[in-house]
């Protein structure tokens, strides 16, 4: 049993518009599929984190979500290191005047 999450990679500064990082991570990794579909990367902190270091110029953001509702995050990879932001779930304030 596992948890599946899908995974997006985006580009935040120092795109090389050359390198297809989601192919090359995907051949660094022990799977061929990162952000295809959802999948149970659970190394995925340490194999961003050894990418990063490859390009060390390039900030990358991998957001996550989660099998279970609410569940998404952000982590933001540079040279090695990195940064995880979760993500909060938010109702606006209830105003009585709204009933109709």
């Amino acid at each position: 049993m596992g948890y599946y999450t899908a995974h997006e990679l985006e580009i935040v500064e120092g795109n090389d518009f050359e390198t297809n990082y989601e192919a090359e991570i995907s051949s660094d990794s022990v799977y061929s599929d990162c952000f295809e579909e959802s999948i149970k990367w659970y190394d995925h902190q340490k194999e961003m984190i050894a990418f990063s270091k490859k390009h060390p110029k390039t900030l990358f953001k991998l957001s996550g979500e989660g099998e279970e509702n609410g569940d998404m995050w952000e982590e933001y990879y540079k040279n090695g290191l990195t940064h995880r932001i979760v993500g909060k779930m938010v109702f606006e304030e209830f105003n009585i005047e709204q009933l109709g």
